[in-house]
């Protein structure tokens, strides 16, 4: 189970973040959000795969592919995971719309920003409101 090495590390790596944890079906690991349109962000273990969900915007699935055994796979999870809420806890994940339409997120510096910017509506970072670069 995922749940079981993701958790001893996500305490280790961010000890300083409101965060609540739980067992399958119920998110594994749920950070309380810092701003309220933003949202919680919630971890399932849905057993092959971490799931995201991005507040109220979208999710994410984290599956460790091309992992030559499980415990690779679990592993390359993990730091795919904890890797991607560096990037979140430092305003650099930048996320839109919504779980019931359709939203997503880009990492800043990552892709190309300003067509991103252009195109998607209000944007959003851990913090709150995001006006771009």
């Amino acid at each position: 189970m995922i749940t079981e090495k993701l958790i001893p590390r996500l305490r280790e790596r961010f000890p300083n973040q409101s965060v609540k944890f739980g067992l399958p079906p119920a998110p594994s690991v749920v950070f309380s959000a810092l701003h309220p349109v933003v949202g919680d962000i919630q971890i399932f273990d849905d057993g092959t795969e971490a799931r995201l969900v991005a507040g109220n915007f979208t999710h994410g699935h984290f599956s460790g592919f091309g992992s030559k055994s499980v415990e690779e796979r679990e592993q390359n999870i993990i730091e795919e995971v904890i890797d991607f809420l560096e990037h979140l806890f430092a305003d650099e994940v930048v996320m839109w719309g919504s779980q019931r339409s359709g939203g997503g997120w880009y990492i800043r510096g990552q892709s190309d920003d300003r067509t991103i910017v252009k195109s998607r509506g209000p944007l959003y970072v851990w913090s709150g409101p995001f006006a771009g670069d």
